[in-house]
C-alpha cells in the first residue's frame, strides 16, 4: 500500500483523525485486556479462576477466532507500515506468529517499537519516535478507513475473548449485575413512587379482612 498525501490538510481533518485513532486504541486496549487474561488461562498461570482449569482452557480455545485475529493483524500491519516506515514490524502471519495481532496492537497503543527504533528515511521519517504526528499522517495517507476497520475488528475480537473469559470463570460478568441492579432500581421506583407498594398492601388487607 502506497501513501497518497492530501493536497490540503485542515485542522478539522486532523481532529477527526485523532478522534478515530483514540477510538481504535480504546478498542485495541479492550480486546488486549481479555486476550491476555485468556492467555494466562491457556498457559495455566492464572491465579484466580472459578472453573476447573481444563474446562476453562477448552472454552478459551473454542472461542478464540484466529481468522479474525489474522484480519486484525493484517490491518494493523498495513497501518503501522505506513506510520512507521523503515521499522521491522512483527510477522503479521498468524500461522507463523500466533501473537502477531497482540504484538502489533501493543505497538499501535504505545506508538513505538518494543526495542530501540532503527534509523528511518523517507517522507515520514521519524514518525515512530513522534506518535503525536500520527493523526496528521493518517489524514495525509488516507488511512482513516484502515483505522476504522481496525476498531471494528478489535471490537469483534474483544466480544469473543470477553465471552470466553466469563464462561471460563476468569472474568466477572459485570453486565449481568448491572442489569440486575437496574431491575431492582425499577422495582423500587415502582414500589415507592408509582404506588405499587400501597396497592399491594391494600390488596393484602382486603384479603385479610375477607377471612
Amino acid at each position: 500500500m502506497t501513501v497518497q498525501t492530501s493536497q490540503a490538510i485542515t485542522t478539522s481533518d486532523v481532529q477527526q483523525a485523532a478522534t478515530e485513532l483514540a477510538k481504535m486504541r480504546r478498542s485495541l486496549a479492550g480486546w488486549l485486556k481479555f486476550r491476555l487474561i485468556n492467555d494466562q488461562v491457556l498457559a495455566g498461570t492464572i491465579t484466580k479462576i472459578k472453573k476447573p482449569l481444563p474446562y476453562a482452557q477448552r472454552v478459551v480455545t473454542a472461542h478464540r477466532d484466529m481468522q479474525n485475529e489474522q484480519d486484525l493483524a493484517t490491518k494493523l500491519y498495513t497501518l503501522l507500515s505506513q506510520l512507521m516506515p523503515g521499522q521491522t514490524l512483527p510477522n503479521a502471519n498468524v500461522a507463523a506468529n500466533p501473537d502477531a495481532a497482540v504484538q502489533l496492537a501493543q505497538i499501535a497503543l504505545t506508538g513505538s517499537m518494543p526495542a530501540t527504533p532503527t534509523a528511518t528515511s523517507g517522507i515520514f521519517s521519524g514518525s515512530a519516535q513522534h506518535p503525536w504526528l500520527w493523526p496528521v499522517l493518517i489524514v495525509g495517507g488516507l488511512l482513516l478507513v484502515v483505522t476504522s476497520a481496525i476498531q471494528t475488528s478489535a471490537d469483534v475480537a474483544k466480544n469473543q475473548e470477553q465471552t470466553a473469559c466469563i464462561e471460563a470463570g476468569a472474568c466477572t460478568d459485570y453486565g449481568f449485575w448491572l442489569k440486575a441492579g437496574g431491575i431492582l432500581v425499577i422495582g423500587w421506583f415502582a414500589w415507592r413512587e408509582l404506588g405499587l407498594g400501597d396497592v399491594v398492601k391494600g390488596f393484602i388487607k382486603k384479603k385479610g379482612g375477607s377471612r
